[in-house]
């Protein structure tokens, strides 16, 4: 039996490896080949050749899992580096429209298939967001990112490593009876994202 609290990428390896009678260890996990593929390698004119390219996710599945646009547009004057902004609705194109309003700086992508968009995460330094998917694919194609959490829980829904970090609100969070009201990824201060996101980028091209 495996607690439903147990870190999601731990808990359903150990679903499989127990129906197909076969161990996995720690280490296999953390030393993983990337397993998302495009049928192609994408040409972005957006991507810069000079400066780290790091992506923003403005959106998520519901409102209390974003983080503010407002502290979006102010991380990307602290950081020198090329910042893209993707999204998956209107009402993400709004918000990443209200970052470039805030910082014009940044670059709004087109709205991108999962094809090209596993394309573009495999050729950008970082990816920042919140508990959403593009965030996660970039763990699963072993890219850099930094996962923002609130009414989540980060220990149970990603998978930390080297390069894929966490940075979570102060909640108490229950995994078993999330509360969507739980807006404390507000809180989360701005600076503690750039000094991770330097401290990655530090590593990486």
């Amino acid at each position: 039996k495996i607690d439903y609290a147990e870190n999601i990428i731990e808990r359903n390896l150990a679903l499989v490896a127990y129906a197909l009678k076969f161990s996995i260890e720690k280490e296999n996990i953390y030393h993983k080949q990337p397993f998302l593929y495009s049928s192609q390698d994408y040409s972005f004119i957006s991507i810069s050749k000079t400066k780290h390219n790091i992506v923003l996710i403005p959106g998520a599945s519901y409102k209390s899992k974003c983080y503010p646009v407002e502290k979006m547009a102010e991380l990307t004057t602290q950081i020198d580096a090329n910042f893209l902004i993707i999204w998956g609705n209107e009402e993400e194109k709004v918000m990443s429209d209200k970052i470039k309003s805030l910082s014009p700086k940044v670059y709004v992508c087109e709205k991108l298939s999962i094809d090209s968009l596993i394309s573009l995460i495999t050729q950008v330094d970082l990816m920042i967001g919140s508990d959403t998917g593009p965030t996660h694919m970039a763990w699963a194609l072993n890219i850099p990112s930094i996962t923002l959490f609130g009414p989540t829980p980060g220990y149970r829904n990603t998978y930390t490593t080297n390069i894929n970090k966490i940075i979570e609100s102060k909640s108490k969070v229950n995994p078993s009876k999330i509360n969507k009201n739980d807006y404390s990824i507000n809180n989360i201060n701005v600076g503690d994202i750039v000094k991770l996101a330097q401290k990655l980028l530090s590593v990486t091209k």
